[in-house]
């Protein structure tokens, strides 16, 4: 029975080591665009992706749950109650939903439950990851995905398709537009920024004369391939990045960050710049790429001032709308998990055939919408969390390697939340993110809960 006991401990330890954690969001990164690759062979659309990150999420959660019983004497840190705080409302919510078909078992592109499960353990997995070695295996894998997505993206630039569009197909075919392995191109324009900020950060902060001009040129081609999917939330994106690149050297500066690194940044910055502005020109003036929706634009902001919102952003308003109008009444808990079409449903002019959308098209109103006001708190704390923490490690640590990596993935972060404002989150993209946000987290970085106490403790021990 000892012997029992001690083969069970030593495999608890095993599982719940960051080596095993790392290896399970390495897994799952990689699987996404290569189940893709497979399930598109066989003309089927969202198949693996949901059933992957519901299965690596769960034995996730498991490893996660083994951890905290485990180790009774552990310290524990906010990011850990709005773990918990997550998937209690999130379960609420499921629980309360309006549409039990749409919540547990989805269809297209729904959310499952499970993967929100999925989701968050992600986020809690990346947090445990302290040792900066482990972190930078997760950046190598994020840039095998990159190779893959990109590469795939760049031939569709030219027509040559390799794999299938399943939503807005004739268009997205028509005009050559970029999606990748995520059969739309709004889909990949959220991907492009995450990879675009990753290379970009790369090419920025590494010392490594091979890796800065790899990712150069690996970081242009993301770019390119962003602007060919023609995607206006894919901008934002880059806005959002480029703000975030523009304030965090400020920042650096004033707090007497080294003169001569911050110089080669701002450089290296400038040069990224310059490059990427040429070849929008090239893009836009000789390819002809982006002009329908400038276009398109110009007529929204006529319609938008004219009072017609709806039309905004690609019918965006009329989504939120029709979202928004749900909260008052079902502001606790949502009207269900993943289960924004419902929102029209509700609607007393609705008829059937008029026109619904399952998704929020911004995902901080979905989770508003979808699960309710508490879990838009918790979800947007998460974020001020891992946006302080990461910021707090880039301007204090004495690790330029450890500062260079969270200033990496803190613009990755930002990149992806300006453009969360009109996208959608979606099974094969958004665990990139929720990985993103957990490495943002490192609990290394943290103060425990009874952090204050104990220095106070200290202080007085040492008069």
């Amino acid at each position: 029975m000892q012997e029992l006991k001690s083969k069970i401990s030593n495999l608890a330890e095993l599982i719940t080591s960051e080596k095993a954690f790392c290896k399970l969001l390495i897994f799952i990164m990689l699987a996404l665009p290569i189940s893709e690759l497979f399930d598109e062979r066989h003309y089927l659309s969202f198949n693996s992706q949901p059933t992957l990150v519901e299965m690596v999420g769960l034995a996730t959660f498991f490893c996660i749950a083994v951890h905290f019983l485990k180790h009774k004497n552990i310290k524990y840190y906010a990011s850990d109650l709005i773990f918990l705080l997550l998937l209690v409302f999130m379960a609420l919510s499921a629980a309360f939903t309006l549409d039990r078909e749409a919540t547990f078992f989805g269809f297209n592109y729904d959310e499952w439950t499970t993967d929100f499960v999925g989701y968050f353990s992600f986020m809690m997995a990346g947090s445990m990851i302290t040792d900066k070695k482990l972190k930078k295996e997760i950046l190598r894998a994020f840039i095998l995905v990159i190779l893959i997505q990109v590469t795939v993206a760049f031939l569709q630039t030219f027509g040559l398709n390799i794999d299938m569009c399943f939503y807005d197909t004739e268009e997205i075919r028509e005009k050559k537009m970029c999606y990748g392995l995520l059969q739309h191109s709004n889909w990949y324009g959220g991907l492009s920024v995450l990879m675009f900020a990753c290379t970009s950060g790369i090419f920025l902060f590494t010392e490594n004369k091979l890796a800065r001009n790899s990712s150069f040129v690996l970081s242009l081609v993301c770019f390119y391939t962003l602007l060919c999917t023609e995607a206006r939330l894919a901008l934002v994106g880059v806005f959002g990045f480029i703000f975030f690149l523009i304030v965090s050297i400020i920042v650096m500066k004033l707090n007497g960050y080294n003169k001569k690194k911050l110089s080669s940044i701002i450089k290296r910055a400038g040069i990224l710049g310059a490059s990427a502005a040429a070849i929008a020109a090239f893009t836009i003036l000789v390819l002809g790429r982006l002009k329908w929706k400038i276009e398109r634009s110009a007529n929204e902001i006529r319609a938008f001032k004219g009072g017609n919102t709806g039309t905004f952003g690609t019918n965006r308003g009329t989504i939120w709308k029709a979202g928004l109008k749900t909260v008052p009444d079902h502001w606790l808990f949502g009207i269900g998990v993943d289960n924004y079409r419902h929102a029209f449903y509700l609607d007393p002019n609705y008829k059937k055939g008029m026109f619904t959308q399952g998704k929020g098209h911004n995902e901080y109103i979905h989770y508003l919408v979808t699960q309710g006001v508490p879990q838009l708190i918790n979800y947007l704390s998460l974020l001020v969390l891992a946006a302080v923490t990461a910021t707090r490690t880039v301007i204090k640590t004495d690790d330029d390697e450890e500062r260079f990596i969270n200033w990496t993935l803190l613009g990755m972060f930002f990149g992806y939340a300006a453009q969360a404002f009109f996208n959608s989150s979606v099974v094969n993209v958004v665990p990139y993110f929720w990985i993103t946000v957990g490495l943002c987290l490192s609990k290394k970085n943290q103060r425990p809960f009874g952090y204050r106490k104990e220095r106070r403790k200290a202080a007085a021990e040492k008069k």
